[in-house]
């Protein structure tokens, strides 16, 4: 391989990785469920999902701040940080994260295989797991 084709396999590996890390650095799965939040207010069949079911679904992943979605009235909200007492925790690795909200990863696959875990009810699991489902049927998701 010819000098200048050495070099620019070196730009684009350097050029991915700092892709890679950018994205990182802006949190994509956290900005995913920040958008999922603001369409699921808007979507009437899901509006009709989160009636009655109030729960606080916190998210602890590899690689990305802390957040959860408080589920109340049904509506849900998006908040920062972490919730003193969450009813479902989520915890994984970012990639896999993102690879479910999008599709790209089956649910039932990914938990067993151990990609990811949840703490609380395997029942609030599924209805989160199924108001998620629906949100990315109806909408662009992620944007």
């Amino acid at each position: 391989m010819a000098r200048s084709g050495i070099l620019r396999e070196f730009l684009n590996l350097k050029t991915g990785s700092t892709r890679r890390l950018q994205a990182r650095e802006l949190g994509r799965v956290k900005e995913g469920w920040r958008y999922f939040a603001e369409r699921a207010n808007e979507l009437p069949k899901v509006g009709e999902m989160m009636n009655g079911w109030d729960r606080v679904v916190q998210f602890r992943l590899d690689g990305e701040d802390p957040f959860y979605l408080t589920f109340s009235g049904g509506a849900v909200t998006f908040s920062d940080g972490t919730h003193a007492k969450p009813d479902l925790t989520l915890k994984g690795d970012e990639d896999a994260f993102y690879k479910l909200m999008t599709g790209e990863l089956d649910r039932i696959k990914a938990f067993m295989l151990g990609q990811f875990k949840f703490d609380g009810p395997l029942k609030d699991a599924v209805k989160f797991a199924d108001i998620g489902d629906a949100v990315r049927k109806s909408a662009k998701f992620p944007p």
